[in-house]
């Protein structure tokens, strides 16, 4: 996504790259990152940016690793709001505008996600069966009882359901063996969790 503003006498290479808002204090390292991340503050908001061209970004396979790479690492030492992959502002004052604008909105985006990561669950079986859909569909209320938020996510073809659960730091793996619990105790389903993810699926932002 380029975030395309009014001129303001900027370079062609003055562009940011925004991987997600934290609150300070931020980091001035990150550990298990290859290249460092520099941050742009506003009020208690803090954008962990790192500079690139102004240009439409690369949006290949590599491109998203690397993505994921830094949202996975900061992740673990930090409550961070994701923002979506490609995103690229015209220089500091671009993404300070955009800061200001939604401020009140990112901060309650970060106070909603503040220590908890998202899970990932996706249940196959008979997909004309009324009954598989049924249990899926009850196995996913059962869980969200587990996390501070649950949404449906769109189903590949051949599953029953997909689904993201937002869930205490804390309660990951108590979240991963209930999973593997009602695995178990049916056996004509297929249930795969996958995680911890940043929480991209709660997370939208007006650009």
């Amino acid at each position: 996504m380029w975030a395309e503003t009014r001129s303001e006498g900027g370079s062609s290479r003055d562009g940011l790259y925004v991987y997600g808002v934290t609150r300070p204090p931020a980091r001035q390292s990150w550990s298990g990152l290859d290249r460092p991340l520099t941050t742009v503050r506003y009020q208690d908001l803090v954008a962990l940016v790192r500079p690139v061209p102004f240009a439409a970004p690369g949006r290949g396979r590599d491109e998203a690793a690397d993505h994921q790479r830094v949202m996975d690492s900061v992740m673990r030492q930090t409550t961070v709001l994701p923002l979506p992959f490609g995103l690229v502002f015209r220089g500091r004052r671009a993404l300070l505008r955009f800061l200001e604008d939604q401020y009140v909105a990112l901060g309650e985006g970060l106070d909603f996600l503040d220590g908890h990561w998202e899970m990932r669950l996706h249940i196959t079986g008979e997909t004309d069966s009324e009954a598989a859909q049924a249990t899926a569909t009850q196995l996913y209320t059962d869980l969200r009882s587990l996390g501070r938020a649950a949404l449906p996510l769109p189903a590949a073809e051949g599953r029953l359901l997909s689904a993201a659960f937002l869930v205490d730091r804390g309660g990951w793996i108590r979240f991963v063996e209930e999973v593997d619990d009602l695995g178990l105790a049916h056996p004509e389903l297929s249930l795969d969790v996958t995680g911890p993810w940043p929480p991209y699926d709660f997370v939208a932002v007006d650009l």
